[in-house]
């Protein structure tokens, strides 16, 4: 099937989900067999202590897959308590409706699971049971995820496809699927899309009447970035506000790992409230500074090491295999790089940990800060150095070269005079906003998904070899071992997502904010860079969403108010734009004569200052439309403390103003929601049609749950003679 095509037709036995709320992987692969089993057991004891209902199968190798369902009554009191919880901290401004067991309908499916999550991961004074993979007793759970809504990913990919920009409804329809989090990135790229039109356009003008380091051309380029950021801070603030979620930041729970140092009574409500030393906090924090000088250090060495041989070898060497010698510095900093990123991403990660974050949105934002400056240092050092040193100052440095023939360290028949190729930054630029564009996407899209379906035919061809294969453990341990038939369908897709990559929307977001940089930056050397980032942001947008939607697990519906601290990263980087295309304004414009250097530090002194100037107007202007958005904010504050001083004079009823429903499953063409839904068609699409299927699925008793685990574990750990074997996925013939 084409990338962008949709799924197609989807069978019924697809699209439902056997009334599955939500899915924990546990693997015992390298566990011993007596300490599986009292995990297992544990496990489910915990889910069932949380009034959880929970099913067990088998899945890929040493693993089971463990199927939780929320009763009805136990998910409506759940949404109702967080909807209360919003209302006390003024998260929402009506109160929540509930009926007389304080049960309230979700508004969308991303509701409906996030109070599962909760259910599921919440610590037991909290309500829930306490599964938190990955992390001390449950280390040996690799995932706990909920199930993709395949029918809705397919009918949203095939309307974007056949369309160029997106609608309100459709990232309601994002946020209705996934939660705020993963809608505010795709908010980010559609507005970001939308704004490269100008630049676009702008850029086709200047390439044919002004070329390349047009003074006009640069200052159009960095007030549209101006602009563009400061519009995006109305835009977040007008979404969050849109879907109620700003400063929802304050509601987070603590993580597991988060450590208190004390302790203090609430005195107006008596709560207990457990803190950090905001001091200890900080002085870790400080660590930051020699943790990002190390990266500069390592992957600045590496970047201009590999530079350094690349001018060397194609500028100066001039002996045999100088075709093939030219690639040398690129292979070495491609086989080195990964190393050195894998060493600073686990570092930072237990610089992360030693901070001693209370949420996980905290942790989250620290480490993508610090993976912003390795992006940064990555991205874009190889390309100044190209800019502000090869290029303007090459000559100055080509007599060193003497010196190296001086110590015998370059034959002197070897080296020729060298040659600065005035060229080369327009050359990467070209390649930033050309060919770094398709492989990333080749890279990120194409090649899991193709490495994906080799493993699926890999996993079918090696399970359809075992099938043949006999068993000697007992019936019932054997009819656990194969998919009932009805089901086989259904828990291959399960196995196929629990075993997919994980999505990080951070990591899409900070692609997002290099692009930009990367315009903002060096856009003025080659004025079509926005037109190639225009094109490829249109395939991005869907890749993203197909990778969302058919390579990685679907995310826990998170909510946020923001993008994080990548909106920091694109200040910082519309400020160095500013400074950087002033000074390759002024290095190229004229021919690269001599640089004075007063002139230049004279000329980025005064970028600064148009730069502060013009943001303070941009600002000024647009805190009056995000200004339009608060009034609005705060006449729905006064309705609400209004309608309840009439209710507490008896001249009208408390109730806020009807409930929109959704239908049985997330409309992606239109926002209407007039036909009436319930809790179970939330999660569970089709339920109600496929009760008897469903009814199956869920059929054990409570107590045979455990025992089928464990009869699973010792199947799966080893068979009769000792050695490991694998489950049968299909069940034909049985």
């Amino acid at each position: 099937m084409g990338l962008f095509a949709g799924h197609g037709a989807l069978e019924q036995a697809e699209q439902d989900n056997f009334g599955v709320d939500w899915v924990i992987h546990y693997s015992f692969e390298d566990v011993e067999l007596s300490q599986a089993i009292q995990e297992f057991r544990t496990l489910i004891h915990d889910l069932q202590e949380a009034h959880l209902q929970v099913q067990v199968r088998h899945g890929y190798g040493a693993s089971l897959l463990v199927c939780i369902r929320v009763p009805s009554d136990l998910l409506g009191n759940l949404v109702h308590k967080s909807r209360v919880k919003d209302w006390l901290h003024g998260i929402i401004h009506e109160f929540p409706e509930g009926g007389d067991e304080g049960e309230t309908e979700a508004d969308t499916p991303a509701e409906a699971l996030r109070s599962v999550y909760h259910a599921v991961t919440w610590q037991k004074h909290l309500g829930g049971a306490g599964i938190t993979p990955k992390v001390g007793q449950w280390k040996n759970i690799t995932a706990a995820i909920p199930l993709h809504d395949r029918s809705a990913n397919a009918e949203l990919l095939r309307k974007w496809s056949r369309t160029i920009f997106l609608t309100a409804e459709d990232l309601d329809a994002i946020r209705a699927l996934f939660g705020e989090k993963v809608a505010f990135y795709f908010a980010f790229i559609h507005c970001y899309s939308c704004f490269l039109i100008f630049p676009a356009v702008w850029g086709v003008f200047s390439w044919f009447y002004l070329g390349p380091y047009s003074i006009t051309c640069a200052v159009v380029t960095c007030i549209w970035g101006i602009v563009f950021v400061e519009y995006w801070k109305t835009r977040e603030l007008d979404l969050s506000l849109r879907w109620n979620v700003k400063d929802v930041g304050f509601l987070k729970v603590n993580r597991p790992e988060w450590v208190w140092d004390r302790e203090f009574q609430n005195p107006h409500t008596g709560e207990t409230i457990r803190v950090f030393s905001a001091h200890r906090q900080f002085a870790r924090q400080l660590l930051m500074i020699p943790f990002a000088t190390v990266a500069i250090l390592a992957l600045g060495s590496l970047i201009i090491l590999s530079f350094a041989l690349e001018i060397l070898v194609s500028e100066v060497y001039n002996g045999p295999m100088k075709a093939y010698l030219e690639f040398l510095p690129t292979v070495l900093f491609s086989l080195s790089l990964p190393s050195i990123t894998n060493v600073l991403t686990e570092f930072a990660k237990r610089l992360t940990d030693y901070e001693n974050y209370r949420t996980q949105d905290q942790y989250d934002l620290a480490q993508t800060a610090k993976t912003f400056v390795m992006h940064f240092i990555t991205a874009f050092l190889p390309t100044l150095l190209t800019a502000f040193v090869y290029v303007p100052f090459g000559s100055k440095i080509a007599p060193y070269l003497d010196t190296l023939r001086s110590y015998g360290l370059l034959s002197a028949n070897l080296a020729r005079e060298i040659h600065i190729d005035t060229s080369r930054l327009q050359q990467e630029v070209i390649y930033l906003s050309a060919t770094a564009q398709i492989l990333n996407f080749g890279e990120e899209i194409v090649l899991p998904y193709v490495k994906q379906t080799l493993m699926h035919k890999w996993r079918d061809w090696r399970e359809g070899r075992d099938t043949s294969r006999p068993r000697g453990y007992s019936q019932r341990t054997d009819q656990l071992l194969v998919d009932a038939p009805e089901e086989a369908s259904f828990l291959s897709r399960v196995r196929d997502e629990i075993d997919a990559d994980e999505y990080d929307v951070h990591e899409d977001i900070l692609e997002m904010c290099v692009q930009f940089g990367s315009l903002a930056l060096f856009g003025v050397a080659w004025p079509l860079v926005s037109l190639g980032f225009l094109a490829n942001n249109w395939l991005e947008l869907r890749g993203d969403f197909f990778k969302l939607s058919l390579e990685c697990q679907r995310p826990a519906p998170i909510r946020a108010d923001s993008i994080g601290p990548s909106l920091l990263g694109l200040e910082v980087l519309s400020w160095l734009g500013t400074l950087s295309s002033a000074a390759i304004v002024y290095l190229y414009r004229a021919g690269l004569q001599e640089v004075n250097m007063s002139y230049l530090l004279l000329t980025l002194l005064l970028a600064e200052w148009a730069y502060v100037s013009i943001r303070f107007i941009v600002r000024s202007g647009l805190e009056r439309i995000s200004f339009i958005s608060l009034r609005r904010e705060e006449s729905k504050r006064y309705a609400m403390r209004k309608r309840f001083l009439e209710a507490t004079s008896g001249r009208v009823s408390p109730r806020a103003k009807p409930r929109v429903r959704f239908q049985d499953r997330v409309s992606v063409f239109s926002s209407s929601t007039d036909v009436p839904g319930t809790k179970e068609d939330f999660l569970h699409p089709g339920h109600h049609h496929e009760m008897g299927r469903g009814g199956r699925f869920w059929s054990w008793a409570p107590n045979e749950t455990a025992d089928a685990g464990v009869r699973l574990i010792k199947a799966l750990n080893t068979n009769m003679d000792g050695s490991k074997t694998g489950p049968v996925k299909g069940a034909k013939g049985a």
